[in-house]
Formats: C-alpha cells, sequence, structure tokens
C-alpha cells in the first residue's frame, strides 16, 4: 500500500468529490427532501454505523463509546465498517454482530471499488438512523457518512483548526481534541447525537469512568495447544519461567515509529542472561527481516523466530500466555490491553496522551523531544523526520527495568 499514492487520491479526488456531496445536500435542504435529523429516544432501536478503516487498534479505543451506546440506547443495533484485514478486530470484541461487520477490500484497485459498492449498498439497505465516523480527516470515510443515508451523520471538524476539508454535510460536527485521548475522542462522537445549540461540540467533561476496557479470555486448550506449537519449535519453552514477547517492526507504511533491531538485540540478550525465559519475535510477514537480525545476534538457543505465523486470534492467545510484551505503538500494543500482559509500549513520533492502549498493565515510554509528536490528525500522519531520534531516545536500560520488574514481580 503506497500511502503517498494515498494520500493524494485523497486530497486530490476527495476534496471535490467533498464538495459535491455538499452541494447536493445543501439543494436537498433547500426542498426540505433531506432526512431530519432528530435525536434517538432511549426506548427506540436506533441503527447505528461506525467507520473506521484503516487503524486496526481503534475499534479497541471505541469499546466505550459501543458501550455507551448500548447503556444509553439498550435495543440499538450496531455496524462497523472497515478494510477486511482489519474486521477480526471488530469480531473479537463480542460487541457488534459479525454479520453487521461491512468490510472493504484493497488488495487491488477493482476489488477496492466493488466492494466499496457492495458496502455502501449494504448501509443504504439496514436504513441507518446515525452514522460514526471515527476516522480522524480522511475524506474516503466522510464520503462514505454522506452516502449511507443516515440521517444523522457525525465526524470531527476543522472549525477554526487547521484540520483537513471534508465538506459540510455532517449534522453533528464535533471539534477533534489533540490533547485528550482518543477513547474520549470517540466518546465525543456519540454524546454528540444528545447535544443541541452547542458550537463547538461536544461542552461536557469525559471522565476516565467512562474509559471501559474489553477483556479476551483465550479457551485452555488454545493456550495448551499454542504452547505446544512453540514448545515444537524450541523445547526450552516447556521449562522457561517466562515469556517475553517482542514485535520490533512498526510496519511499512509508519517505519519511523520502530525502535532499532540492535536495541531489541541487546534487550534481548539481557534477558536470557538475568531471566529463566525464552524471547519470542511476533509479527506480520514483513518483520521476518527483524527477526532475523535479533537471532543473528543473540542465536537461536533461547531466542524464536515467530513472525507470521499467527492469525490474530492465535496473537490474542499468545498475549495471554506470555508475561511481557516489548513493541512500538500500533494494533498488537493494543490488542494486549485486553490480556493480563506487562505490556511495555514505546512512543516516539506519536504521542501516549492520545494513543495509550487502555488498561492498568500498560507502560508506556516516551522521550518527549521537543519535535515529538510529529505525526498528527492535521498532517495526515506524514512527517518530514529522516532521523528518529526521540526512538533512539528510549535507551534499553530504561526498557529492560522495566521488563525487569515485571518479571521480578
Amino acid at each position: 500500500m503506497n500511502l503517498d499514492l494515498i494520500r493524494a487520491i485523497d486530497k486530490w479526488v476527495g476534496i471535490p468529490a467533498c464538495f459535491f456531496v455538499s452541494l447536493a445536500y445543501r439543494i436537498l435542504d433547500r426542498v426540505k427532501y433531506s432526512p431530519r435529523h432528530e435525536p434517538p429516544q432511549a426506548t427506540t432501536c436506533p441503527k447505528m454505523l461506525f467507520i473506521e478503516l484503516s487503524e486496526m487498534g481503534s475499534a479497541i479505543l471505541a469499546y466505550p463509546a459501543f458501550k455507551y451506546v448500548l447503556r444509553r440506547y439498550p435495543g440499538a443495533e450496531l455496524y462497523f465498517l472497515t478494510f477486511e484485514q482489519n474486521g477480526f478486530s471488530v469480531e473479537m470484541l463480542d460487541i457488534i454482530p459479525e454479520e453487521h461487520v461491512l468490510t472493504i477490500e484493497i488488495d487491488s484497485p477493482f476489488h477496492f471499488l466493488f466492494s466499496t459498492l457492495r458496502a455502501l449498498v449494504a448501509m443504504r439497505k439496514v436504513q441507518l438512523d446515525a452514522v460514526f465516523d471515527l476516522e480522524l480527516f480522511s475524506r474516503f470515510s466522510s464520503l462514505l457518512s454522506g452516502l449511507s443515508g443516515a440521517s444523522m451523520r457525525v465526524g470531527y471538524a476543522k472549525y477554526h483548526e487547521e484540520g483537513l476539508y471534508r465538506g459540510s454535510f455532517m449534522t453533528h460536527r464535533v471539534l477533534y481534541n489533540s490533547h485528550q485521548h482518543m477513547a474520549k475522542n470517540f466518546l465525543a462522537l456519540v454524546k454528540s447525537i444528545e447535544r443541541e445549540d452547542e458550537y463547538p461540540l461536544v461542552k461536557e467533561t469525559i471522565s476516565e469512568g467512562d474509559l471501559v476496557n474489553p477483556c479476551y479470555q483465550s479457551a485452555e486448550a488454545d493456550l495448551k495447544h499454542l504452547k505446544a506449537r512453540l514448545t515444537a519449535i524450541n523445547p526450552v519453552v516447556d521449562e522457561a519461567e517466562h515469556l517475553v514477547l517482542l514485535n520490533p517492526s512498526a510496519g511499512d507504511l509508519l517505519p519511523v515509529r520502530a525502535w532499532s533491531v540492535e536495541n531489541y538485540a541487546a534487550l534481548t540478550r539481557r534477558i536470557i542472561q538475568r531471566f529463566n525465559a525464552v524471547v519470542i519475535v511476533i509479527g506480520l510477514k514483513g518483520a521476518g527481516r527483524e527477526a532475523a537480525k535479533i537471532l543473528g545476534h543473540v542465536g537461536p538457543e533461547r531466542c524464536i523466530d515467530f513472525t507470521d505465523q499467527t492469525s490474530f486470534r492465535d496473537l490474542l492467545d499468545l498475549l495471554s500466555l506470555a508475561d511481557v510484551l516489548v513493541t512500538a505503538d500500533g494494533g498488537p500494543a493494543h490488542f494486549a490491553g485486553l490480556t493480563a500482559i506487562k505490556n511495555i509500549v514505546l512512543f516516539g513520533p506519536e504521542t501516549p496522551v492520545l494513543y495509550a492502549p487502555l488498561g492498568e498493565n500498560t507502560t508506556c515510554l516516551f522521550a518527549g523531544l521537543a519535535c515529538s509528536p510529529c505525526l498528527s490528525a492535521y498532517n495526515h500522519r506524514k512527517t518530514s523526520c529522516t532521523d528518529a531520534r526521540c526512538m533512539k531516545a528510549i535507551t534499553v536500560d530504561q526498557v529492560f527495568d522495566v521488563v525487569s520488574a515485571s518479571l521480578s514481580a
């Protein structure tokens, strides 16, 4: 996936498309044809769609918003639209029925266009009451909201901030707050449909108590099967007191978020010298490069390359089985929040103020350089940085101290 190409399409195609959809809504409003957007009552059974396409961890951060809607409207039917490869991150929350999870394929331009049209047809067939666009300033998701047929269309608006133009057809334009956690930003979206005559939305305090966290319980049989797979690769797993997971790859889209492979190798060496532990390197297919380098430094005696060998469910089972995870900001960090694993998350170009995983077992390390964070909603998550000193500033000693304290406890 070429992120710069996606940004260019979103800009040069998205801006005029949003303008014409906005113009169409203005004309419909003039002729009184567009549906009224009255807030649903607690006794009704509204149909509500959430759109979050690209970030698999965002579904977990949106969980408090889902729970709030179901408490406020007990009969509500929830739907979710995401890219196909992120579908399981919604299904595993066990709060939105699998048949209500709509997906868009991105493996080819044809599949992308066809599945987008298929999703729009499905959305309009449902006859939605409300659509919540969880994407920050994506014009594509905004257009999907505008074409969904929902009478209430809720999304982030720039007001007088330096946000991106996404049209004017949202009925509830919520101020994106870059100084509070994304889970609270998502809650502001769902609370906005109950607010009237506020500018900007939403003038309400969202407390920490609202941030309920989902939990994932692995089946005992699945854990035994997974441990047998690991033992077959390295028999030392069976006698080790601890399993430590490393996720060294930040992905090809935002490699600036990665901690260096040399640091992961040094951390691995110190862990296996100090503890009776096996270190397991995880990640998608591309992470095999980092895993090979780490094993090249420390050897295979107490280190396993388990990259590209886990499904989403396997990953959750592995997180349930292990003691500690060390990872850069990303999907695995948020999945870890669903389990009891000690979750050590390294932040640099982004900030834990916004994106810290939910849950009590998370420790975020952040150097706080003057230029951090440089990835934001306002710049389409595109940075000019070619030397991520914010990640280099996090030392092996710092990370090992947290790992050591966790394993010793």
